[in-house]
């Protein structure tokens, strides 16, 4: 069985992200799981979608950044929600996450624009109306 690589290295391979970056959409994953499986329903947890990965960043980022959650994820080279499509299509080539047949990058795109969607979580966490 061969061992998968670490993240530092397929950062370092990679070269446009930082390795905290990398490790922030692995927990990305983890968090959108946890967001959108359904209680009752048992088994191992369903395939998300590109917008459900992109929620899942948005929200985790707001919850542990607040207002600067846009600046944080900007340091790791994360600016647009296809920044998050390339970090996740580099982990599938590396074997850390896996994909449908029917999975594409380009499904990271034309979502709302990524500062966008964390001013408005973050507003929305903290209350605040739109207005």
């Amino acid at each position: 069985m061969a061992l998968k690589p670490d993240l530092g290295s397929v950062a370092q391979d990679d070269g446009r992200y930082h390795v905290e970056g990398f490790h922030f959409i692995g927990q990305s994953l983890t968090h959108a799981v946890k967001l959108f499986r359904s209680e009752d329903t048992p088994g191992p947890a369903r395939h998300l979608t590109a917008r459900e990965l992109i929620q899942g960043a948005v929200d985790l980022a707001a919850s542990r950044y607040g207002l600067l959650g846009d600046l944080v994820l900007s340091s790791w080279g994360i600016r647009r929600n296809e920044d998050i499509g390339e970090i996740t299509f580099t982990l599938i080539e590396h074997g850390i996450f896996t994909k449908q047949p029917d999975d594409r990058q380009e499904d990271f795109s034309g979502h709302e624009p990524l500062a966008e969607a964390l001013r408005g979580c973050v507003r929305k966490r903290l209350g605040l109306s739109d207005n």
